[in-house]
Formats: C-alpha cells, structure tokens, sequence
C-alpha cells in the first residue's frame, strides 16, 4: 500500500511542477546560434573543455575470443584502446560495465559478465572496471561507467544464467511475490521497472561502483521499458488505480521511469557529487516519450534527473523523416536548466553504409537513404555544426571498433580523418 501512495502522490506532483527554467510545458524556445566549440562559460569567464567522447561497448571489451584471457592481456587490450583514444584527439570513455544483469567487476547484487570468461558467474581473477579506471586516467581521459538497468538476456532460458543471477533466483526461489518482479517477452527477460524492489536493486548497484571506483559518470542509454504491451505490468497498474491512482498507464509508467532516475541521481550524490549522472536516450523524442516512457523533457527540464543528455542523434542532414540539424534543435529546446548540459551521439558507424530507413530507395541511388556513401565528413560537419548551437557541449561517437578498430573501412577512415582536422 506504501507503495501505491507514493506513485500516485508523484503522478499529482508531476501534473502540478513546471520545468526548471519556470516555461510552460512543450513550448517551443529560440535555440542560440552562439559559438560553443567549448562548453558553456560560466559566470567566472572560465571556458570549459568540449566533451569529445567515445562509446566502448561489452562485446569490444569482451575477452571471450581470448578464452578469458588473464590481467596483464586485458591491461594490454585497453591500453591499446584508450591510446588510440587519447591519439585521435578524444577525452572520455563511456564504458559499458554493466550490459545485462552482470558486471563487469566483483559485484554484491550481480554476477560476473559471461564476456569476461565465457560463463556467467566465474571470476576471471582481477578487477576489469578497476583496469578500466586506472588506464582511463592514465590516459587523461574521463570514464564514464555504462549501465543498461533493466535488461537480463536477450534470451528467454533462465537456465543459462549464472545461480547467483538475480533474475534466476527470483524465477526458482518458489516465492509468488516475487514472480511479477520480471518479465518474459519474445526478445528476452527484463527487470519489471514498476517493483520499487527491482528499482532499488539497481540504484545499489549503481552506489558499489560509485563508492569502489573513481568514475567521473554514470551512464545510462535508451533502454527502459521494453514492450507498450499493458500486460507486462497489469497487476501493479491495477493495484495502482484501484487505489485511486488517476494517471493513464502511460503517465504512469513514465513516473516509474522517473522515480527510477531521480533516486539514482540522489544516491550518486550522496556518495560522490562530482560524479556525472547521464543518459543517452533514443534521438525520436515522441518515441522516447510513448513507447519507452522515458520523459526526456522533464529530465532536462528540472533539476535532480541527470547532469546532462546525449540524445543519439543517428541521422545524415538529408534524412527525409529526422533531419540531423531539425532534430538538434530540437533537442536544444529541451533543456531548460542551466545545470543539465547537452551532448549528441553521432552514428560513425553508419560511414560508408546505406541508411535503410533515411528515405525511400532510389533506383539513381541518391538522396537520403545514400547520404552515408556518398560523402565522407558528415561527422565533422555535424560537429561543426553542434559548435553554432546552443546548448551543445559536446559530442560521442557510436562507437570503439567504427572509430579506432582494426577493421575500420576506408571510408571510415576518411570520416575520422576529416573529424580529426577539426578537433
């Protein structure tokens, strides 16, 4: 019942509070045109630096091609990563330490990933994240650790998780109270994100890792709920209106997502306030909004919700749907507190390739849907172009192996070259 009275005491003060800056909700605000090939200067005149950031994904760290490997070849792994980093002109890693219900490091709440040694649960013997953290600052780059909160598999067959896997324990322990804290769909099996239990769960995992390590960020990305389908989290929507609760399911769901993120932030804080709290939703705003019931507007409308958004701008500028530069204000618009920053993710890896659903396919192939193969500097002209709008700060790329792997395409090649004589 404690419950149900919160949710439904957040859904009234989420109809009564207004964004940070005081705006009425979805109005449109001028964007500047200001330069900002820096981040905003505060009120001291000091010019802070532009985020240049890359993303390191679970399956470009995995070790599992090297069976597990051991220390001393992991240190040489990211050492070879992170100088190609720092090498091209970059200063932040977004490292994914926490893809599914696992870790990266030795975990309370969480088993070992299977992409360190090939199973879920076994120790490889050191301390990835800890690896991670030190070359990260070697380097002089900041690391920003990358969680997906709510995913467990991207398979339905409990058995291939690790025992001690959260998920699997709930699923055999014989507890029918428990059994509504997870769900199973065709695509794989998810943290339910209305079970406070489930939210808390997380957010103490997320406050391990900011104790034990010296991050500069959390990071989260465009995963929350995974499914529209009201059935996943009837029960609790029911339990929710039967007593009383006046929100749709919608309104609803994206307050859980909310409560989520806004405890998170506070834990962060409580702990080590100069850790950055982001997430890098979808760059389809609507979809975000009814789909994934992430409410963009709000997180980078009032305080106590991130400390900066990198919506993942993955368009060409002639996208006939999503236009690079249309959606970028877009996003500007949003923010409207001075403490949420503004990044965009840039789809390197889309250099050289047919971007299916740009535009309808052309027999001359051109337009839309060719943009990527035809030309070699959308990056850098998106950056570029990032640098006359207010308020971007800074930019990442999607991601390790399209930026610096061995298997980077000429094309590739061209558009990080043209990238580099700009930054």
């Amino acid at each position: 019942m404690k419950r149900i009275l919160l949710a439904l005491a957040a859904c009234l003060l989420f109809a009564l509070l207004s964004s940070c800056a005081g705006e009425p909700q979805g109005e449109s605000l001028p964007v500047g045109t200001g330069s900002v090939s820096a981040s905003q200067a505060g009120d001291t005149g000091e010019e802070a630096q532009e985020l240049r950031a890359v993303w390191i994904t679970y399956y470009e760290l995995s070790m599992k091609a090297e069976k597990g490997g051991d220390e001393a070849s992991f240190y040489q792994k990211v050492d070879e990563m992170f100088s190609r980093v720092q090498k091209a002109g970059l200063n932040t890693v977004i490292v994914q330490v926490r893809p599914y219900s696992d870790a990266f490091y030795p975990s309370e709440f969480f088993p070992w990933s299977e992409y360190l040694t090939g199973a879920q649960g076994k120790d490889p013997g050191y301390d990835p994240l800890a690896v991670l953290v030190e070359r990260a600052h070697a380097y002089q780059l900041e690391i920003h650790a990358w969680i997906n909160p709510y995913r467990v598999a991207y398979h339905t067959d409990f058995s291939l998780l690790a025992p001690e896997n959260p998920a699997r324990k709930w699923k055999e322990d014989g507890e029918s109270a428990n059994d509504s804290w997870l769900f199973v769909l065709e695509n794989g099996i998810y943290y339910n994100p209305a079970i406070p239990e489930v939210q808390r769960m997380i957010i103490d995992g997320v406050r391990e890792i900011v104790r034990n390590y010296e991050v500069d960020g959390i990071h989260m990305d465009d995963y929350f709920y995974p499914s529209t389908d009201a059935a996943i989290d009837r029960a609790q929507y029911e339990d929710y209106t039967e007593a009383g609760g006046q929100c749709s399911l919608a309104d609803w769901r994206r307050e859980n997502v909310n409560t989520f993120v806004s405890g998170l932030y506070a834990a962060v804080k409580a702990i080590r306030p100069q850790v950055q709290v982001g997430i890098s939703p979808a760059g389809d705003i609507e979809k975000n909004r009814e789909e994934l019931y992430a409410d963009a507007a709000r997180w980078g409308g009032e305080e106590g919700y991130v400390d900066y958004l990198m919506p993942q701008l993955y368009y060409g500028f002639e996208n006939s749907a999503s236009p690079f530069e249309e959606t970028a204000r877009q996003w500007a618009r949003l923010i409207r507190c001075d403490s949420v920053k503004l990044y965009a993710g840039l789809a390197v890896y889309k250099s050289g390739e047919e971007d299916l659903y740009a535009g309808p396919e052309n027999d001359a192939q051109s337009g839309p849907r060719y943009e990527w193969i035809h030309s070699s500097d959308i990056i850098s002209r998106q950056v570029s172009f990032l640098r006359s709008e207010n308020p971007y700060a800074g930019f990442a790329l999607y991601s390790w192996e399209y930026s610096f792997g061995d298997s980077m395409t000429e094309s590739l090649k061209k558009e990080l070259n043209s990238l580099k004589n700009i930054l």
